[in-house]
């Protein structure tokens, strides 16, 4: 669709959209093998719907030829409506139905040969670290960077053992290992040590076996390169005065502290930290906790000491050296509050300190227990990978994730912030105090904080209807990825740590969120609160498994008399992949029959087996109806009807023949929801009639449900036309946003065939009605009021509605004629920019460029980034296409998305296909290692491909490389 704000939203995987791309170490041949056989199935059912589509915005008239006799059921039944319904001419379109089949290969399992046993031997345990660090900045050329340290691990021994295993990652060690007994009982010696590289294990013997029930120090010296590589502590820069700045930063989820030092670095394994930064004097350092004092060691390096941590993860470490400023503010519960930034851009950390200060007391109160550190940092890095990490104390951002100019920055900015931030804060409870014991719960962490991320944000602006919008941008954005049958259960063991990285994906936040949501719906927020409390004291400083929490969430249930088998429902939910359609019938006495299925894109799809459902695809459904005669929306969890794992249910009930029936109310269960064609009609009447009597979010659900449905066979491809028939009616964000998600899939299949013309009109003319060229310079917008503007505007320019084009053709070139003085307003930037650059030229593009690299805003930077793939010169794309891979020409963290966003223009399409094949080996040394980062720009770049041409070409491809 159109070049709108991008209203993704902030950590490793939730936000990875056009700034938030997540480092990963997941290696060539595991993650390939696992990503082709999605990627391979995602293209095989655009093949399928595509037909559907043909159909649709055909018309009636000339059949297809030489359609395959051994086409599947489905297919045959597209085929035969194509026959009935082309007009007559152009027979070109039935390209898209010869020989289109849903099988596909099984995908490549993981190779068999990984490493499982990587976990760390639990003999010997960390108490306490005392480590010192020291990044060499500025100490010759930068790619020769280096950091060193020591290191005393004050351990303890809980079974005899004759050595201590522990991690390294690309370190040196120095200077001669030294182990201590602690307590002078006995003498040890160190004996010899060797290098497990396979599992990055260091182990280190001694003389004599170590006694249980004993401390010892373990005493090391090292030194490792500081690289400009995102992982672990590394070397961050920007541009003052055509003068490089450097800062040494860290980012050590999931497994890279082990980089910055030896160290016990797993997630259940806590420890006390004591930590000291030696820096030079101008610089600043920090970490998670409040600095305790500073030494001169003389030649301009000042030592840093910091207070001693509570026991913590590993992974939640931070360091940081450089040059920033701040902006400082206390909670209300008395809590320091500082949010840095580089000294030109600190003024933009207004809006996410006040958010943040705001919202840790909100959390606070919320869950009972009080933010358990002196102090909150919140710091915007300029290179950062992911969108934000929230290491205890210090949470580290990337800056379009962080910094917000009220002049400069739109409304999606603006929410991208406080969302941000809320999630971030909402992992200093769920996931920092207590932490899965291992990453094959990760979702408890994602999950949780991509839920809780919305309460804090609707504590703040409740005006924003957050919990309306965890619709459109989580339970329908992972729907698409769950309905595959190369999905995943929320719940995946992992072994070696290439493995993970893979789930760092929509699954454990989106799915992960959305479970929680429907669990607090069925719980009711009382009992589920005060759950949640049980939990996180009872496990403070801890790790938990996901049994814990529904241990504690059904006492909860039990002592309010609810009674309720959380672990037998949330199971159902957690330990096998995919979602069940609900089909809901009104008998002829008015009861309400359902039945469950399997919801599948393709029910053709060959299940590679890779998990099995342990309940053969059966879910304890929480359902809710609402009905014309009785229409409400506010129901509570009083008003659950149970489906059991059953495949039939009948609920005593009372519905007129004439109602129409609704399902899944405010779409709280995490469930698609069908109907006769009867009852899909008369929902479609009610919408057209006065479509308000409908909930704007069953309004989304509505059209979400139909279209995916049709595109499974569930229903008919008119179905899920006619459900966007009143469009023109609609002000709220969130039917538009659901609306626009399935239009834009219509969009794609169709541009390169001859129906892209009246699929076109369709479109400009449910826009034209709508939109007015005073959209794109009025402001007196509410926030969602600009939500819904700004997606109109998209799509009128984009459609060529030219009142639109001239205009945002006009604002362009007026800021060309003073570039000091933007006049077009920020939330509608994006729109112009594209827009003026599609029709303009190189002159255009140059200026976008220029002003580009002078932009002191990330927010604009992004903006501008994006903007200049909607070139239609394909030699500028190209160039573009060469900037990507110049790290002085675009920033390292955002070469894989200005790749991806040429590829979404239909004229940068074969241009970037062809860019990323010819430069495989060179992406896969850059950007292999970056798990999300490298997985977006392979699904990003074969997104638009539905033909089976295109289909034999990522077979090759992959076949090759993989």
């Amino acid at each position: 669709m159109g070049k709108a704000e991008s209203f993704d939203f902030s950590d490793m995987a939730k936000y990875n959209s056009e700034a938030e791309l997540t480092p990963g170490s997941g290696k060539k041949g595991c993650f390939i093998s696992i990503f082709v056989g999605v990627l391979i199935l995602c293209l095989v059912v655009c093949l399928v719907i595509g037909v559907g589509l043909l159909v649709y915005f055909a018309g009636k008239g000339t059949t297809c030829s030489d359609a395959p006799a051994d086409t599947d059921s489905s297919t045959a039944g597209l085929i035969d409506k194509c026959k009935e319904v082309i007009d007559d001419g152009d027979t070109s379109i039935c390209n898209a139905c010869r020989k289109t089949t849903t099988t596909i290969p099984s995908t490549t399992p993981a190779p068999t040969s990984i490493l499982q046993d990587v976990r760390l031997p639990r003999s010997v345990l960390p108490e306490l670290y005392t480590v010192e660090l020291q990044p060499n900045l500025y100490d010759g050329p930068p790619e020769e960077f280096t950091f060193n340290g020591t290191v005393r691990i004050r351990v303890k021994c809980h079974q005899p053992t004759n050595n201590i295993t522990l991690h390294s990652n690309q370190l040196n060690l120095t200077e001669e290992i030294r182990v201590t007994s602690a307590d002078s009982s006995h003498s040890v010696h160190y004996r010899s040590h060797e290098f497990d590289t396979k599992r990055q294990f260091l182990i280190i013997f001694t003389n004599v076996p170590l006694q249980q029930g004993h401390y010892y120090d373990l005493d090391l010296a090292f030194i490792g390169p500081l690289k400009d590589d995102l992982h672990g502590l590394y070397l961050s820069s920007y541009q003052r005065n055509n003068k490089t700045i450097y800062a040494a930063v860290t980012q050590f989820q999931a497994t890279d502290l082990r980089k910055a030092f030896p160290c016990f670095d797993e997630p259940a394994i806590k420890a006390k930290f004591k930590v000291t930064l030696v820096r030079k004097s101008k610089m600043t350092s920090l970490s998670n906790m409040p600095i305790l004092n500073s030494k001169d060691r003389g030649n301009g390096w000042i030592a840093d000491s910091f207070n001693v941590t509570p026991p913590v993860s590993s992974y939640l470490l931070a360091f940081i050296i450089c040059d920033f400023d701040y902006k400082e503010n206390m909670t209300s519960n008395g809590i320091r509050y500082r949010a840095w930034a580089r000294p030109e851009a600190v003024s933009q950390t207004e809006y996410a300190l006040s958010v943040g200060t705001r919202i840790l007391s909100y959390f606070e109160d919320y869950f009972g227990i009080p933010f358990p550190l002196p102090k909150q940092d919140m710091i915007a890095v300029p290179d950062f990978a992911a969108g934000a990490m929230e290491n205890w104390g210090l949470i580290t951002y990337r800056e379009t994730a962080m910094l917000y100019d009220p002049q400069e920055s739109s409304e999606s900015n603006k929410q991208r912030v406080a969302v941000v931030v809320s999630h971030e804060l909402a992992h200093q409870w769920f996931g920092n105090l207590v932490t899965p014991s291992w990453w094959d719960d990760l979702w408890l962490n994602e999950g949780f904080a991509s839920f809780i991320e919305y309460m804090g944000v609707d504590h703040v602006h409740p005006d924003w209807k957050m919990f309306d919008q965890i619709v459109v941008e989580d339970i329908q954005d992972v729907f698409n990825f769950d309905g595959l049958v190369t999905s995943h259960p929320v719940y995946v063991p992992v072994y070696h740590p290439d493995q993970i990285s893979e789930i760092f994906d929509r699954i454990s936040y989106g799915k992960g969120s959305s479970i929680i949501r429907m669990m607090r719906f069925f719980l009711g927020e009382e009992t589920f609160r005060n759950g949640l409390k049980r939990y996180l004291n009872n496990l403070a400083y801890k790790a938990a498994f996901h049994d814990d929490l529904w241990f504690a969430l059904g006492n909860q249930s039990a002592i309010e008399n609810k009674n309720l088998n959380v672990k037998a429902i949330m199971d159902t939910w957690t330990l096998q992949m995919n979602y069940p359609v609900v089909n809901v019938t009104v008998m002829a006495d008015g009861d309400i029959q359902i039945t469950q299925k399997r919801y599948l894109r393709d029910y053709h799809a060959v299940d590679p087996l890779t998990y099995v459902s342990p309940f053969n695809y059966h879910w304890e459904i929480p359902f809710t109806y609402t009905t014309k005669s009785n229409t409400t929306f506010d129901l509570t969890d009083a008003d659950i009807h149970w489906m059991h794992k059953t495949d039939q249910e009948v609920i005593s009930g009372s519905v007129l023949q004439s109602d129409w029936i609704l399902g899944n109310v405010r779409q709280y269960g995490y469930y698609r929801v069908t109907y006769s064609d009867e009852n899909w009609n008369k929902l479609i009447n009610q919408l057209n009639e006065d479509h308000t009597v409908i909930h704007p979010t069953n309004r989304a659900q509505m059209i979400n449900d139909a279209w995916n449905l049709a595109k499974s066979g569930d229903v008919s491809m008119t179905i899920a036309l006619k459900t966007v028939n009143y469009l023109d009616k609609e002000k709220e964000f969130i039917p538009w946003k659901a609306s626009l998600g399935e239009l834009g899939y219509v969009d794609s299949m169709l541009e390169r065939t001859a129906l892209y013309g009246p699929f076109s009109r369709f479109m400009k003319h449910k826009v034209s009605g709508i939109f007015t060229p005073s959209a794109l310079s009025s402001s007196n917008f509410t926030h969602l009021e600009s939500y819904v503007n700004t997606l109109i505007a998209a799509e009128a320019c984009k459609y060529g509605i030219e009142s639109c084009v001239s205009e945002a053709s006009r604002l362009y070139k007026q800021w060309m004629s003073n570039p000091s003085n933007n006049p077009i307003r920020a939330s509608v930037r994006l729109t112009v920019y594209c827009s003026a650059i599609r029709h303009g030229g190189t002159e255009e593009w140059d200026f976008a460029y220029r002003m580009y690299k002078q932009s002191n805003v990330a927010s604009e930077q992004s903006r501008l980034m994006l903007a200049m793939s909607c070139s239609s010169k394909v030699w500028v794309l190209g160039r573009y296409l060469q900037y990507s891979i110049d790290p002085t020409k675009i920033r390292k963290q955002d070469a894989t998305n200005v790749i991806v966003y040429i590829s979404e223009n239909e004229i940068g399409r074969g241009l970037t296909w062809d860019f990323v094949r010819e430069n495989w080996e060179r992406l896969m040394r850059e950007f292999g290692s970056a798990f999300f980062a490298f997985t977006r720009l392979i699904s990003g770049v074969t997104a638009p491909f539905n033909t089976n041409f295109e289909l034999k070409q990522v077979f090759l491809f992959f076949d090759i490389f993989s």
